[in-house]
């Protein structure tokens, strides 16, 4: 009896070393009208009651919800950390999302709804990023909330989507994510967007450039006064003219050859951030990029 009880304890005690710290969030609790599992901001009303019921209600300390199934065990581990990482470093909250049915309208439905029905953000504003893999309509999409509005502009966003896209047409998809959280956490390392500085600095130089050209034109016009000013009193008719101030040529405009200059536009990367009302109410900014 004793030997069968020391096996058991060192199955059990085997069973316990094996179980990983952290797992893809996949449990979800069940909201009901009894109770919606929602955070007090939130104002359950007829308009939003739906998207709330039809919300996966999950623990906001997992961040990684793969209800596709994409990454191996390990890979939620690694994907934990480096989320875990982001968070602390730049004070934003993180969460990732997969799924391979969408009960919303669009991605960006889900995404929105996922993040606000659930505790999720930083701060009096909520700070944070979601990403979505969304495997039924093929698309990855970024709900950004609070200052992280402000910190990935749209064209931000479109540059991270654009770099990580077609790791997941290729199923690489935890290489995707990973490159993903590196891009978005290189942005906050370089701080907000200075759009409104760079259009101070074109207005200043608009204003530069009018004030150089009244400068230099008065500059021009007292130069010519004083070139064509008599300097000694005339006494006859013909010394009302000053011979040397006037100077008569010929001029012809002759056509040499012509030039085109083509310019490359560059995307803004000042660009500020496109933005939108959640079913919940509260703004969010976002983008998606299909695969």
């Amino acid at each position: 009896m004793k030997k069968i009880i020391k096996i058991g304890i060192l199955i059990i005690i085997g069973l316990v070393w094996n179980i990983p710290a952290v797992s893809a969030g996949t449990n979800t609790n069940i909201r009901t009208e009894q109770d919606y599992r929602v955070s007090s901001w939130v104002e359950v009303t007829e308009s939003n009651k739906n998207n709330i019921l039809t919300t996966p209600s999950v623990n906001e300390e997992e961040k990684i919800y793969d209800f596709a199934d994409l990454y191996t065990e390990s890979e939620e581990h690694d994907l934990y950390n480096k989320v875990t990482e982001y968070i602390n470093k730049h004070n934003m909250d993180l969460v990732i999302v997969t799924i391979d049915k969408n009960n919303k309208s669009s991605p960006m439905v889900y995404a929105d709804d996922f993040y606000d029905y659930n505790h999720f953000g930083i701060g009096k504003n909520r700070d944070g990023v979601l990403f979505l893999i969304d495997m039924e309509n093929r698309e990855i999409y970024m709900s950004t909330t609070g200052s992280a509005i402000k910190m990935y502009n749209d064209y931000r966003i479109n540059e991270a989507l654009d770099q990580v896209y077609q790791y997941m047409s290729d199923e690489a998809y935890f290489k995707g994510t990973t490159d993903y959280i590196k891009i978005i956490s290189n942005y906050a390392a370089e701080g907000f967007p200075s759009g409104n500085t760079e259009k101070l600095s074109i207005g200043m130089v608009v204003l530069w450039s009018i004030l150089s050209g009244i400068i230099i034109t008065g500059i021009i016009m007292v130069t010519l006064i004083r070139k064509n000013r008599l300097v000694r009193k005339a006494t006859t008719a013909e010394e009302y003219l000053d011979k040397e101030s006037v100077d008569i040529k010929s001029i012809s405009d002759v056509l040499i050859s012509t030039n085109t200059v083509r310019t490359k536009i560059e995307h803004d990367t000042s660009s500020g951030s496109s933005t939108h009302s959640g079913s919940s109410g509260a703004g969010h900014g976002g983008g998606g990029h299909g695969f």
